[in-house]
């Protein structure tokens, strides 16, 4: 097993902010990292070594349907027809028939599954990952953070249904009729808690429930309601703001509250978040960055892979002389078996 680093080495290398604390990766981890890929792409990698103290783990939800309709939907001649029609009356009934196809075949953002390829993710993530804990069982985590998101709860059943000696009902976590804000379990007999926590979920707006080329049609209307079903429309009012939704800033202000609790979460040492890209990226900019360009940059040029791993580890001690300080262990990696 090993993790693999997902960057290219062309963005790493100008990427200055960006370091390796090899030293404060969890012994574990860092036996199983691949050393020369990772010197291969990082030229500032720092080799002094810091004991780790507390470890928190991003994980990206794996791919979800929306990425699989992307690529269908320009095979239906439908979406061709759209795009080319003229008459107004003809392309909203056309805008119409796509936006049904698309609740049909993907639903609202809360409720969207895994697409076909996520779930063979899934299952290669959860024979890894398991390997890994029956091997070094004490990296488990001791609290797990989940997006109440469907795609992110099916990652976390899939990272978590076959690790031995975990006593915890997962179908809390599938099955919408019984899901909990707080699941109690244990693993090999040490308490393990898991916290559907709603600070983490993806950033909300209306335009966020319908393919891209229907929202730039639509604009700020809200046609797509009289689609919805009932519970549909619950959950889209629920979690969407009024009159358009919520902008970066409300979500990471949202995210910082939750970066704030487990950073001083000190009771837990090893913290696990499965949650969406925006969350990662929030939790990279509270530790070393914070404009919107670097922002911009990690969302739209360096986006955290879907099923990806994101290390952040508190250090005693920097090579500075600061105290108690977060760093970036490891960012975008792939758990991979060879």
């Amino acid at each position: 097993m090993r993790l693999v680093q997902n960057l290219p080495k062309t963005e790493i290398n100008t990427w200055e902010h960006m370091k390796l604390y090899l030293g404060a990766l969890q012994k574990p981890l860092k036996e199983i990292l691949d050393q020369n890929n990772i010197e291969t792409y990082f030229n500032k990698l720092i080799q002094k070594e810091f004991p780790e103290t507390r470890t928190i783990t991003f994980i990206r939800h794996l791919e979800s349907k929306y990425n699989e309709y992307k690529e269908l939907i320009k095979k239906n001649p439908k979406y061709k027809q759209f795009n080319s029609e003229k008459d107004k009356k003809a392309k909203e009934e056309l805008a119409q028939f796509l936006m049904k196809d698309f609740f049909e075949k993907v639903g609202i953002d809360y409720e969207t599954d895994l697409s076909a390829q996520g779930h063979i993710q899934g299952e290669q993530l959860s024979k890894v990952y398991s390997k890994l804990i029956k091997q070094h069982p004490e990296i488990f985590p001791d609290i797990i953070y989940i997006s109440p998101y469907l795609r992110t709860r099916l990652t976390a059943n899939y990272l978590l249904k076959n690790i031995e000696g975990l006593d915890i009902d997962l179908n809390k976590l599938t099955d919408e009729d019984k899901l909990e804000d707080l699941i109690i379990g244990s693993f090999n007999n040490k308490a393990v808690t898991i916290k559907i926590d709603e600070r983490i979920r993806e950033r909300d707006h209306w335009s966020n429930i319908s393919p891209s080329f229907l929202r730039e049609y639509y604009g700020d209307k809200n046609g797509y309601r009289s689609l919805l079903t009932e519970k549909q429309n619950e959950k889209v009012h629920y979690y969407t703001a009024p009159e358009g939704g919520e902008s970066q800033v409300q979500t990471n202000a949202r995210a910082k509250t939750f970066l704030d609790t487990i950073y001083k979460k000190e009771e837990y040492q090893n913290i696990m978040v499965i949650s969406h890209h925006l969350t990662i990226i929030w939790a990279l900019l509270s530790i070393f960055w914070g404009s919107f360009q670097s922002f911009y940059t990690l969302n739209e040029l360096r986006k955290p892979q879907n099923g990806s791993f994101t290390t952040i580890t508190q250090i005693p001690e920097t090579e500075a002389g600061q105290e108690n300080k977060f760093r970036v262990s490891g960012y975008n990696l792939s758990l991979t078996e060879e």
